[in-house]
């Protein structure tokens, strides 16, 4: 046999090697694009556990970023000239100049205009006041027992070594430098010191506190009527985030109306925890996230609106997996998230009458149309497609994606709770939670009055301080 080989058999040689070394090619971009999705989602995860500073960096800037400040028409703006002090306690006049440092002419100058300049300073020794009381104590001739004076401004244990207390409006401004400012209770004491030399302890401000908000107390049922208020108002935002009552994990959670918050501390993290901040005969819509907990049977006559913006981020972290893979596969989570874009800035549009109600009715049907001719498709090749459009479609045949094209009143997405929890996480971080659930349930109460009187535009520390007294 000859065992040369033919020019034919070359060609056919080369022509596999060719093959060969185009699909090796191609496999190695789709090896080195994966390896750049997986060092990215790596440094992500280091990022949170090592819970960074910034943890929403997306280490690209924003190509046209938008200019800070207030929009046209979204809030009235204040003048240039400075405001007026509401409270002048003293008058200097300044002396009348004669000499123009401009061209040296000395001799009497024309006069124009008074203006006028405000210097506000602190005055410690002005800044507290010390009431004392000299309390009688008596003897009972009959029984030898000890019957001291009362006074409307001291409590009946008032003695000893807690003779010493909290006036109410003290205490309520410590309990706003706590809760609303977000000042540590360690730190308060010493801010108290620098800005008008009042001495207190951290063990002061938080025994004054339980007392403030103790069971049985005007607090207590104020935030009592916060939770009746929430039950009965026509939508609620409510989200969760991880706390901790002594050794044992817990969750924070938020129930948000328009201008009311309640917070409440649970040592589980389900539905039963929703039905009682809800109560039994909610009849408003829960604006949440897509947590199993919202899926339970006992919340199936609850209506639900899901939070757009949750439902956007899961889309575009479906479409960034499927990058650099065979197919387009990334365009199915890109499109999904289009629609619901859509969907908040025809509910932005409608809020800001930018467009009627007849138009919002018209344009949210098609966007209804949009997103049910990506649900109803045959089954996905990729497994992350398919698992998002079930995920959504599940939501979508319950009712739970469009209530605010029903109702434009109604958020489409859950931004408030996050908001009002978003306090919560700073003092998480610089008080290490609550030592027992006395303490839990005090911070609770203190936080939800302080945080409903600033949505309402009122001031915590004279809503505080009317609880007080």
């Amino acid at each position: 046999m000859s065992s040369e080989v033919t020019e034919k058999d070359l060609f056919e040689i080369i022509r596999r090697q060719s093959e060969q070394i185009d699909q090796l090619i191609a496999e190695n971009k789709a090896l080195q694009a994966e390896h750049i999705r997986l060092k990215k989602r790596i440094e992500e995860l280091e990022r949170r556990a090592r819970k960074y500073a910034a943890p929403f960096s997306r280490e690209t800037r924003t190509a046209q970023p938008k200019s800070p400040g207030r929009r046209p028409g979204e809030g009235t703006f204040a003048h240039k000239s400075p405001p007026t002090p509401q409270q002048i306690t003293e008058t200097v006049q300044v002396d009348t100049p004669n000499t123009c440092p401009r061209c040296g002419f000395t001799g009497l100058l024309i006069f124009t205009r008074h203006d006028k300049a405000w210097v506000t300073e602190l005055v410690p020794q002005n800044a507290m006041q010390v009431t004392e009381y000299h309390v009688p104590v008596m003897d009972c001739p009959q029984c030898h027992h000890a019957v001291r004076g009362n006074h409307p401004a001291l409590k009946a244990d008032q003695m000893g070594a807690t003779a010493h207390r909290l006036g109410p409006v003290l205490h309520a401004t410590l309990q706003t430098l706590h809760h609303e400012v977000g000042l540590p209770v360690r730190r308060i004491g010493r801010v108290m010191n620098l800005l008008g030399g009042v001495q207190v302890t951290q063990g002061a401000i938080t025994q004054a506190a339980r007392r403030l908000a103790a069971d049985g107390s005007p607090l207590a049922a104020h935030v009592e009527a916060l939770q009746a208020q929430v039950q009965h108002a026509p939508f609620v935002h409510h989200d969760d985030t991880g706390w901790r009552i002594g050794t044992q994990n817990a969750w924070v959670g938020a129930f948000r109306s328009a201008d009311t918050v309640v917070f409440r501390a649970n040592l589980q993290h389900t539905n039963v925890e929703v039905r009682q901040g809800l109560g039994q005969n909610f009849a408003g819509v829960l604006v949440s996230d897509r947590f199993s907990s919202y899926d339970s049977r006992f919340l199936e006559g609850v209506k639900q609106q899901k939070c757009l913006a949750h439902l956007i981020r899961n889309a575009d972290e479906v479409a960034a997996g499927q990058q650099g893979r065979p197919g387009r596969g990334e365009l199915y989570g890109q499109r999904v998230a289009q629609v619901f874009r859509d969907g908040i800035r025809l509910h932005r549009n409608v809020t800001t009458s930018v467009c009627t109600q007849e138009e919002y009715a018209q344009q949210g049907e098609e966007l209804t149309l949009r997103l049910e001719a990506l649900l109803n498709r045959a089954p996905l090749k990729s497994k992350a497609n398919e698992r998002l459009r079930l995920g959504i479609l599940k939501q979508h045949g319950l009712d739970r994606l469009w209530q605010f094209l029903k109702d434009p009143d109604i958020p489409p997405t859950n931004n408030a709770a996050e908001r009002s929890l978003r306090t919560v996480v700073m003092a998480r971080k610089v008080s290490q939670c609550s030592k027992n659930a006395v303490g839990a349930q005090t911070y609770m109460r203190i936080k939800s009055t302080v945080e409903t009187a600033r949505l309402r535009g009122q001031d915590p520390v004279a809503v505080l301080t009317g609880l007080t007294r």
